[in-house]
């Protein structure tokens, strides 16, 4: 018996040719007219898309065939992420030993985690697998059907902004300290002015209202129910998740979100032209720890560790929330909504929600290209304390120091300022960069020292011990060779009011 083996050929090469046709029409159309098609070893997306994901400043979207965006940061409204959050939710439920298996650093013990100095049971033993099921499952079911929509609430914000959380009398002062700074700067961006209650009286706004320009000093009372996003507030702690809730609740729709202890050195306005923020609409900087490769966040959030990823640190971040609306309402919910606070027993305050939240949605975030620098005082006998952290520019051919956030100057004493002040040229004076801060993926032998201040004379009994941040392995330069003038600058912005206090 003869087999017709080649005419079946020819009929499947005809049929191949008829398919790759039509897929290569569907493939080009939906470039063209829905932004989102075929590129690199992605697959066009066949869910149903909302149209304004074919806006042509983002290009050709890479869609893998479980729907998730790889670049997803581009997506240009928040609605456009439905379809990637629904293929999130669907993702399988990573395990510990995966998330850990993302870091493999060769001396662990030289690397300096968050809650080092910690016994935290989380610590000393993996949470199961089971237990993080049950707690990714939770903010699934709070993307899926809790998420407040963008549509009802667009109307509420933007422009650009600047947006300080402050109320009590040392946070204004500090607040006071910046108004001046940006006013040298020659900032023109507008300010709002977070608070809770009754912490702010009429007689404090009118007194920040006369330090800015006319019409440009806003305020908001997060306590007031009318706010988008609802907080709580603790008399007795520190309330971080307040920030979450004043980047939501803001009036600006591109809001920087500004430490009340962070001092600017570039006009903040030049952020949303540098092409990291136009690239990822976030602007995330680094802290000087890592998240330890067992925390709970990594598989709770399906993301493995990562060996070339700091801690956040929040003391300043900027934010498109026409793109990220719904992120910004999974880092408030991480941070406000769990009534064991569960999430606080795996990060420090506000810093993390962010970047846990859009780790958690697959979503890219915008960073620096360097790492912090320390700044601080060094004595005559080489005893460094760094209390600053300088931070910088985003984009890599921008070396510019942006920030100093002073996040452990508070923990200084009068009499310490006082001495540096008088006699050895203020306290900002030395400087340690690491020679790596462009590679993340270094070790770095960093940490949080005491300072007792043994070098200075007729100390107090009782003195305050002060915090420092040190980078043991470089040695400290003077801070004038990368920020001339800051330290006179310093005096007449009026830093030092603490010593009047």
């Amino acid at each position: 018996m003869i087999y017709p083996v080649r005419q079946p050929l020819k009929i499947s090469a005809a049929v191949f040719l008829v398919v790759l046709g039509l897929l290569f029409t569907y493939v080009f159309f939906r470039e063209d007219a829905a932004g989102i098609g075929s590129s690199g070893s992605g697959v066009s997306y066949s869910g149903s898309w909302p149209a304004s994901v074919g806006h042509a400043s983002y290009g050709a979207l890479i869609v893998d065939s479980k729907g998730l965006v790889k670049d997803a940061h581009r997506l240009p409204t928040a609605d456009s992420f439905l379809p990637h959050f629904k293929a999130v939710t669907e993702m399988k439920g990573m395990t510990m030993d995966e998330a850990k298996s993302g870091c493999t650093w060769l001396y662990p013990a030289a690397v300096t985690f968050t809650f080092d100095g910690s016994d935290a049971d989380w610590k000393l033993n993996d949470r199961s697998d089971m237990e993080l099921d049950r707690q990714r499952n939770k903010w699934h079911e709070f993307i899926e059907s809790q998420l407040l929509p963008f549509e009802e609430y667009k109307e509420r914000f933007d422009g650009r902004g600047i947006i300080i959380v402050a109320g009590n009398e040392k946070s204004l002062k500090r607040v006071r300290v910046i108004l001046r700074q940006l006013m040298k700067l020659k900032s023109e961006l507008p300010i709002e002015i977070h608070f809770w209650g009754q912490e702010l009286n009429e007689s404090s706004r009118n007194a920040l209202q006369e330090l800015w320009q006319p019409n440009k000093m806003f305020f908001n009372d997060l306590s007031d129910p009318a706010n988008i996003a609802k907080t709580k507030f603790n008399p007795y702690l520190i309330n971080y998740q307040l920030k979450t809730a004043a980047v939501i609740n803001s009036r600006f729709a591109e809001p920087f979100l500004l430490d009340s202890d962070n001092i600017p050195i570039i006009d903040p306005a030049e952020l949303y032209d540098s092409a990291t923020y136009r690239e990822f609409g976030t602007l995330f900087w680094p802290d000087i720890a890592r998240t330890r490769t067992n925390n709970p966040m990594w598989p709770i959030t399906n993301t493995k560790c990562r060996m070339d990823e700091y801690e956040q640190e929040s003391g300043q971040l900027l934010v498109d929330k026409r793109r990220f609306f719904y992120h910004l309402q999974l880092a408030d919910w991480f941070g406000n909504a769990q009534p064991d606070q569960y999430y606080s027993k795996f990060l420090l305050g506000d810093k993390d929600l962010f970047r846990f939240s859009w780790h958690a949605l697959k979503t890219p975030f915008g960073s620096p290209a360097r790492w912090l620098t320390s700044v601080g005082t060094l004595t005559p006998d080489g005893y460094y304390c760094g209390h600053t952290f300088a931070q910088y520019h985003p984009d890599r051919d921008d070396g510019r120091i942006a920030f100093l956030h002073g996040g452990l100057l508070k923990t200084l004493s009068k009499e310490l300022i006082s001495w540096h002040r008088e006699t050895n040229g203020g306290i900002f004076k030395a400087y340690k960069k690491h020679p790596h801060d462009e590679n993340w993926s270094v070790t770095t032998n960093v940490s949080i020292k005491w300072d007792i201040a043994e070098y200075l004379p007729n100390k107090p009994e009782g003195m305050p011990v002060a915090s420092c941040t040190d980078f043991y392995d470089v040695e400290p330069k003077i801070l004038e060779e990368i920020l001339p003038g800051f330290e006179k600058r310093y005096e007449e912005i009026g830093g030092y009011w603490m010593l009047d206090a």
